[in-house]
């Protein structure tokens, strides 16, 4: 065969010996080169020289997420401008909630005595004057007797201090009449209708006296000598006696008048001050919280207990027919529309907190995780626990809805230190990777390069940015980690 074979390769078929052996070469060197593109070193080699550009254009772009539209659909970022704001140092540390004392009342009655009906069950709502409970108590009896027998000693005091009075001002003008010396009769005609007392009787009877005597010793003098020189002097004595006699009847009424008014103005006083003492006595007895449940003498003993504001029955610690003791705690309400968060400032933080002009804080619960309320201030405690060198600050929080309730525990975010301005990104734009702080930049729709930044002062909405962005740019503060994985994943490709 192999004889056949080279019997071909004759001259006479064409082929020269010049043209052969160029054949064998070429066949050679295509078949080393297929030997080198197979083996690892070449396919290596093929492959670099392929992968080369596109190495080059992704060393361009590093840093540098892009995202198809169906990716950036997915991702629903959100972005945020950069830009300067205030901003304030704080510190989150544990509180408390609980009442607002003075939104919750302990219902007592200073009295003791007997529950008649409970007009209330425990969770009720109730308005303020609403009537929770009847009462009776042989006590507030006693003391509603005692304001009614002073009452009626006050009006018996005040009929006669006017009574007197009137008497008083009737004998002065009395004695201003008399003055000018008119008769008897036209004097009895004149005060008739007005009070004098006994005053009337010994003044007029004194000035008759006077008047008869002034006429008897007129007429003995003008009778010449008629009558004896004795006769005459006994005319004039009696006429001196009973001018002595009337003058000290007027001076002793109108000191007695003045007098006697001086001293029902004395016990109409005391009379006032008594009733004023039992009206007292008989409030003390009632407290804050009940009241007289009938103004009638059947019911001397009978009281009602009524809310002082308006709330929730929270507790209820009597029921029908018991007996309770002065002082008793009856009932339980609360008005939780305000709540207290009481938050410990330790020792370590109150120098900045004292330095700065607290009036808000932020309060959440991990019972309502994402419900954040703004909480003002009402004042510091006065003095720091030994047991957890912590100073108590109280603020007053809304809570219309009661989603909070007394006894939570809630983290409060406490103001430290002054504000100030400051470039300023919002907190979930800010990433960490290997210790690297960074945000990611929008540059356009679905394009967005990872810018490291320098983070300063961090609170819970923003973070200052001291370095690595402008004011104006837009970070991601929605879906940043969606970016992060990208990037990520990007970099693990080969």
């Amino acid at each position: 065969m192999l004889r056949v074979a080279l019997s071909r390769v004759t001259p006479s078929s064409g082929w020269t010996r010049s043209a052969f052996w160029p054949g064998i070469g070429l066949t050679a060197l295509l078949v080393a080169a297929g030997f080198y593109l197979w083996s690892p070193r070449g396919a290596h080699s093929l492959a670099a020289k392929r992968t080369g550009g596109a190495a080059a254009e992704s060393a361009a772009e590093e840093g540098v997420v892009r995202l198809t539209p169906s990716k950036l659909k997915a991702a629903e970022l959100g972005v945020a401008e950069v830009r300067m704001r205030e901003i304030q140092a704080s510190r989150r540390v544990p509180g408390q909630i609980g009442y607002n004392t003075s939104r919750r009342l302990e219902i007592k009655v200073p009295a003791g005595g007997v529950v008649k009906r409970v007009l209330v069950l425990p969770g009720q709502t109730v308005k303020r004057g609403d009537q929770l409970a009847l009462l009776a108590s042989v006590d507030v009896g006693l003391a509603r007797e005692e304001v009614v027998h002073s009452e009626a000693d006050l009006r018996i005091a005040e009929r006669e201090t006017d009574w007197l009075g009137q008497i008083a001002t009737n004998t002065e003008a009395l004695l201003d009449e008399l003055g000018d010396g008119p008769d008897v009769q036209e004097i009895e005609k004149q005060f008739n209708d007005k009070l004098l007392g006994d005053h009337r009787n010994k003044i007029v009877s004194a000035y008759s006296k006077l008047r008869y005597a002034a006429r008897a010793a007129k007429a003995a003098l003008g009778s010449g000598n008629s009558i004896s020189e004795r006769l005459l002097q006994q005319r004039v004595s009696d006429r001196e006696v009973a001018e002595a006699n009337y003058l000290s009847v007027c001076e002793q009424a109108k000191f007695d008048a003045r007098q006697q008014l001086a001293k029902s103005q004395a016990a109409l006083e005391h009379a006032r001050h008594l009733v004023a003492v039992n009206r007292e006595k008989l409030k003390l007895l009632l407290g804050p919280f009940a009241e007289i449940a009938r103004h009638d003498d059947e019911t001397l003993c009978e009281l009602v207990l009524r809310s002082p504001l308006d709330g929730k029955v929270e507790d209820r610690f009597v029921s029908d027919g018991v007996q309770f003791v002065a002082s008793q705690t009856l009932f339980a309400l609360a008005n939780t529309d305000t709540l207290w968060v009481s938050a410990q400032i330790y020792e370590r933080e109150w120098a900045a907190l004292a330095g700065g002009d607290v009036k808000e804080l932020k309060v959440e619960s991990p019972a309502l995780p994402g419900y954040e309320v703004a909480a003002k201030v009402q004042f510091f405690g006065v003095g720091m626990s030994a047991e957890t060198h912590a100073v108590p600050l109280v603020a007053e929080l809304p809570n219309s809805e009661s989603r909070l309730k007394p006894g939570m525990f809630a983290w409060v975010t406490v103001p430290l230190g002054p504000r100030r301005e400051a470039l300023v990104v919002p907190a979930g734009s800010l990433l960490r990777h290997e210790e690297e702080a960074f945000v990611f930049v929008e540059q356009s729709p679905g394009v967005y390069r990872k810018a490291v930044v320098t983070p300063g002062l961090e609170t819970t909405e923003f973070i200052e940015a001291t370095s690595g962005l402008r004011a104006g740019e837009k970070v991601v503060d929605r879906g940043a980690f969606y970016l992060k994985s990208e990037m990520l994943l990007e970099g693990e490709e080969p």
